[in-house]
């Protein structure tokens, strides 16, 4: 009790709004189990501190998310700051239709869960930096029937930094019709240039080409456990 006293006292004191849990938070963590893709009072406990999170803070330390699936109980309701880029995005169901559940790959390659409450979110793909808290360890299987663990956070939306808020609108879809509209360009030049009569060309539209591009893009499933399965295979593939 007198160190969670401590230790928020030093967060009032220094000013700080990422606060860390209360002793009551931490005896409402004491039921949760880990491995059951599942979500209970501790959750809720969860969810509820991180609502009064404001402001930025980049002083907490990089989970070692390793030591954090072999002994989670050692850090549960511990505060990290966690990064990496956004590859599944779902919302959760009743009763937590204000909290979505990302699954983030971080620079290690490794992947963990970070729920979120509350909006603006990143966007698919775009890279994150944000405190969050530990909640637990969750157990999917795979395509390939192999159970794997993963380490899952919480935070909340306020407290993401302003550079991992990104348009909707993915960057090939606003970078191909560029291409082309250069392209474009440098064909009516050459062609006015050498003056030669006029030869019948299939004229390339930006349409087509984004179309292209869409067919071919990986669509990952909207269940998380399908699409990790996915994201597993593919990169066995490229081993």
């Amino acid at each position: 009790m007198l160190r969670g006293t401590a230790i928020l006292l030093f967060y009032i004191i220094t000013g700080s709004g990422i606060t860390p849990i209360t002793e009551n938070i931490e005896i409402r963590l004491q039921g949760t189990a880990d491995g059951p893709d599942s979500r209970g009072e501790g959750f809720a406990a969860l969810t509820e501190h991180v609502q009064h999170w404001i402001g930025e803070d980049e002083s907490f330390p990089s989970p070692n998310l390793g030591e954090i699936i072999e002994t989670p109980a050692d850090f549960r309701g511990d505060i990290f700051g966690v990064s990496g880029t956004i590859e599944v995005a779902a919302d959760l169901r009743s009763p937590w239709e204000d909290v979505t559940e990302l699954f983030v790959r971080d620079d290690a390659g490794m992947l963990f869960g970070l729920y979120v409450v509350g909006e603006p979110l990143p966007s698919l793909g775009s890279t994150l930096r944000t405190p969050a808290i530990f909640y637990k360890t969750m157990a999917i299987e795979g395509g390939d029937h192999q159970i794997r663990r993963y380490p899952t956070f919480v935070t909340s939306s306020a407290v993401l930094l302003p550079s991992t808020i990104h348009q909707s609108v993915p960057t090939a879809v606003l970078v191909i019709p560029a291409l082309v509209f250069a392209f474009g360009i440098l064909f009516v030049f050459t062609k006015s240039k050498n003056k030669k009569p006029s030869r019948t060309r299939e004229r390339i539209q930006s349409s087509d080409v984004i179309d292209a591009a869409n067919e071919t893009a990986t669509e990952l499933p909207s269940n998380s456990s399908d699409a990790l399965a996915v994201m597993y295979e593919g990169s066995e593939d490229k081993e």
